[in-house]
């Protein structure tokens, strides 16, 4: 069993090497040639494998049905549907997931339900379970992709979201609305948690509802290591299964001794833990804790002893089958891999045995040292997957979870859920949620001295702790010698490849090479030019109300190179989609000189005449003639770069053009009439007011690059402004068709590298960048 299991775990896991979703013909074929392998030569693992693959199949499969019944270009629809996100009006929030029961002129009804994300301004006065129509612009989950950052699209399938949309206008269908029960619960908690300086923090323990906490919470619980803390997980199920074993423990003391009795603890256990994981709306990390209880209670109540990793075994695979797409979210990673580097730590002589014969004072002692020795081991064991998701780790974690995760277990957890269970007493209720508050403030105020303390890993270095945690596994696993053991060590190694950034974007240019990288930042643009380890920055992005893509995009591209600090930044103009980051990466990216074409202080100027040199590139401005007090399209800084010091006989020349629109164009061609660059950035992200027949009449770029969001109103870039660098014939590469861009310069060739096609290119890329 345990080597079926775990091949079919290995054949769901798989799903993430896929380009493409293979025919069931290839399948069947696989079956037949396991079939045979395992009649002649007794090897069955294959046909497991194989059956994991399919089960991986018909998951993608459903997924890609559900989303094909969404348009793939945004359009006006009508929808009917349940409110599956829980919504409080004392707590402000735009988004919430939809579960779609019909689609206005949809014959897609078999792929329904389907769940969606919507944005509504006036989405609290939704509820849970409530029944709605609403006419909405939905689309298929479209996102940006990047090396670093974010990964929406991921995001998406990893959450079964099939599409994404805003609503216009809706309204309640009362004879089939009616509030779930959770819903309820919720809004009496709300309310009587409306005075409590960590009620947000309250909610994320008792309900699993984070929309509370704002961006300093995030920040606050990242750099101190608490995050997890905060999301109901394993520990906390765990904890609810133990206070319902202990009530049914003094349940069972009242009680005639009849045999059903004897087993009160046990299932009273289980109802506890089955309503924590309900209240946290079955998330997965919930849902593994509550099969890995489930099997302990049913393993107890047959008599039978399983060692723990063939509870983790089963736990994982029922996981999978059930949702084999839930391997693209954080949670089910962290999950499993933090229960069992916890079991394998202490299989490996973490044991606590040995306890029980010292005395009082050196068993307290122990055990203290004990659970420092289990945070600094699933520190480094976990760090290959923090750098993955998260893009670093907290310094101080292991000693801040030392004390805060007693604190939170042994008080705040049974608070939250004495208060939960004693709903129906209000005092009663309040009583608890204020117990449970005043046991947070500890833990809170640790959590503030931690600021800072976010370590940010760079590619390099990550590569570096994915191969030495490998090998510290395998030294861990080896003295086994156990076939067992082996598996462990495979599914452990797609834990770690799984969904990695893909290996090509590492490749050296060599001494003499540099990049250009156009970032995939929707409507805007940024463009990091590097070399030698270093970097200069060309526009910031958009920003909007809580973020920027100087925050979500850039510095995480810029921090997975090792950069921690920029050399030089340059905005080309003032419009917010070009220079809406700029205070972001002044204050985290601290370079070391900027330039503009407007009058800013601490700025130099971006004008015609200015040249200078970083890195042995020649960097040489054409535009604009003067300065201004604001610059707008026309005004923008326009910059060829070139490597004519490194590459003498054949420079590669690349031109920044900003927003420059016709009539800049016009002078700009009149007063550098050779102008003709290897490279060009398409002006104004390819529309009808630029890119001028007269501005291109004596260029022949090999490249077009343009910046643009695939969703963006103004429906850019123009058919036919890409057509005519078409017929210049230059390759056209648009962020919305490619993602994130990358040239390496190497001297006599230039490598392009798209993210979404070379280099991030899973099944459900092209499903999401369809078009009609």
């Amino acid at each position: 069993m345990n080597r079926a299991a775990a091949s079919i775990a290995l054949g769901i896991l798989s799903l993430h090497f896929w380009q493409f979703i293979p025919d069931y013909i290839w399948f069947i074929t696989a079956l037949m040639i396991g079939g045979v392998v395992s009649y002649f030569f007794r090897f069955n693992v294959l046909i497991w494998v194989v059956l994991g693959t399919l089960v991986a199949k018909i998951g993608a499969s459903c997924y890609t049905h559900a989303v094909q019944a969404i348009p793939n270009e945004r359009g006006n629809i009508t929808i009917v549907g349940k409110v599956s996100s829980l919504l409080n009006a004392d707590i402000p929030t735009t988004s919430f997931n939809f579960n779609v029961l019909s689609i206005e002129h949809s014959s897609s009804s078999s792929s329904l339900p389907i769940k969606v994300r919507l944005e509504w301004s006036d989405a609290t006065v939704m509820k849970q379970g409530e029944t709605w129509q609403l006419s909405v612009r939905l689309r298929r989950p479209y996102g940006r992709v990047n090396q670093a950052g974010f990964d929406a699209e991921q995001y998406y399938v990893g959450n079964g979201i099939h599409g994404k949309g805003v609503v216009i206008s809706g309204f309640r269908l009362n004879d089939r609305s009616q509030p779930s029960f959770r819903q309820k619960i919720f809004d009496q908690a709300v309310q009587l948690t409306g005075g409590l300086q960590y009620q947000s923090y309250l909610l994320a323990l008792g309900f699993g509802y984070r929309d509370g906490l704002g961006n300093q919470d995030w920040l606050r619980l990242r750099d101190s290591g608490l995050a997890h803390l905060m999301a109901i997980s394993g520990l906390h199920i765990g904890l609810a299964l133990l206070c319902g074993w202990w009530l049914g423990c003094v349940f069972r003391g009242t009680m005639p001794e009849w045999r059903i009795i004897n087993w009160l603890p046990l299932w009273i256990g289980l109802l506890f833990t089955l309503g924590y994981v309900w209240l946290a709306g079955f998330s997965l990390p919930t849902l593994r804790a509550l099969l890995m209880s489930a099997i302990v209670m049913g393993l107890l109540r047959i008599k039978v002893l399983w060692p723990g990793w063939q509870i983790w075994l089963l736990a994982l695979v029922i996981c999978l089958c059930i949702d084999p797409l839930a391997s693209y979210s954080a949670g089910f990673w962290l999950s499993f891999s933090a229960v069992f580097i916890l079991y394998f730590a202490s299989a490996s002589g973490m044991r606590v045995n040995h306890l029980y014969s010292l005395s009082f004072s050196q068993m307290w002692l122990a055990r203290l040292l004990l659970l420092m020795q289990v945070q600094l081991v699933l520190l480094l064991l976990m760090l290959p997957l923090q750098w993955q998701w998260f893009g670093g780790i907290s310094l101080l974690a292991p000693l801040i979870n030392f004390f805060a995760v007693p604190l939170v277990s042994i008080l705040t957890v049974p608070f939250v859920l004495a208060a939960i269970v004693g709903s129906g007493l209000s005092s009663v209720s309040v009583f608890f949620w204020t117990l449970a508050d005043y046991s947070l403030t500890p833990v809170m105020s640790l959590a503030e001295q931690a600021s800072g303390a976010w370590w940010s890993i760079s590619s390099t270095l990550g590569t570096f702790l994915l191969g030495a945690t490998g090998c510290l596994v395998l030294l861990w696993f080896l003295p086994l010698r156990r076939f067992c053991a082996l598996h462990f060590v495979l599914i452990l190694t797609v834990v770690c490849w799984q969904g990695w950034p893909g290996s090509g974007h590492k490749k050296p240019v060599g001494e003499e090479g540099w990049q250009l990288e156009m970032l995939d930042v929707g409507h805007g643009l940024a463009v990091i030019i590097r070399r030698n380890g270093t970097a200069v920055l060309y526009d910031t992005g958009n920003r909007w109300q809580q973020g920027s893509i100087a925050t979500a995009v850039i510095e995480p591209v810029l921090l997975s190179y090792g950069i921690t600090r920029l050399d030089g930044l340059i905005l080309s103009h003032a419009d917010s989609d070009h220079a809406g980051g700029t205070q972001d990466i002044i204050e985290r990216m601290r370079p070391e000189w900027k330039r503009s074409s407007d009058r800013r202080d601490g700025f130099l100027p971006c004008i015609r005449g200015e040249r200078w040199q970083w890195q042995q590139l020649d960097f040489r401005v054409l535009w604009p003639p003067r300065l201004v007090s604001r610059a707008a399209n026309p005004h923008s800084c326009v910059i060829e770069v070139s490597d004519r010091l490194i590459n003498p006989a054949a420079p590669t020349l690349a031109l920044l053009t900003g927003d420059i629109d016709a009539i800049s164009e016009l002078l700009l061609a009149q007063l550098e009439p050779e102008l003709n660059p290897d490279i060009l950035f398409v002006p104004h992200h390819g529309s009808r007011t630029s890119s001028t027949a007269t501005w291109l009449k004596g260029m022949s770029p090999r490249y077009a690059l343009v910046s643009v969001a695939r969703y963006n109103p103004w429906h850019l870039p123009s058919p036919d402004i890409r057509q005519r660098y078409l017929d210049k014939q230059a390759i056209w590469l648009a962020t919305s068709e490619t993602g994130q861009v990358r040239i390496d310069v190497k001297p006599g060739k230039l490598e392009v590298l798209r993210y979404r096609q070379d280099i991030k290119n899973s099944w459900y890329r092209e499903l999401f960048s369809q078009k009609n």
